[in-house]
């Protein structure tokens, strides 16, 4: 799994918390008008923040976050709605806890997949615990 560039900007977004099909957050995604395409899988760790996890990028040969895979029809709308569900601001992208980026997504066919990602800021990320899944 690789890392991406941002570069056309895609119209995929992997999801691997609660806005994931059966948990509480999934009817924003929704909301959005998100299809789903496929089940995949970015090279992170996982980290238990309570009541959600937070995933952050990894070296580590076989480290992977399993999630969802979903196609954004109106890209620009439904990232201003999940920024704002995952207290991202693109103007300061430092202040919250988690950030959008790019992730290679790995789907069950060995096919790599750009998409858009909330991953768990650098800072957060260094003070908590990693769980092993």
């Amino acid at each position: 799994m690789v890392e991406l560039p941002p570069e056309p900007a895609p119209d995929l977004l992997f999801v691997y918390g609660t806005l994931r099909r059966g948990f509480r957050l999934h009817h924003h995604l929704k909301r959005t008008g998100a299809e789903f395409v496929d089940i995949g899988k970015v090279r992170a760790k996982l980290f238990d923040l309570g009541e959600f996890p937070g995933a952050c990028k990894s070296s580590m040969p076989g480290e992977a976050v399993k999630g969802e895979l979903y196609r954004l029809h109106k890209v620009e709308s439904a990232l201003k709605v999940l920024d704002r569900i995952e207290g991202f601001s693109p103007q300061h992208p430092g202040h919250g806890l988690f950030r959008r980026g790019m992730a290679g997504v790995t789907l069950p066919n060995g096919e790599q997949r750009p998409a858009w990602i909330y991953w768990l800021s650098r800072r957060a990320g260094s003070r908590l615990r990693h769980v092993r899944k």
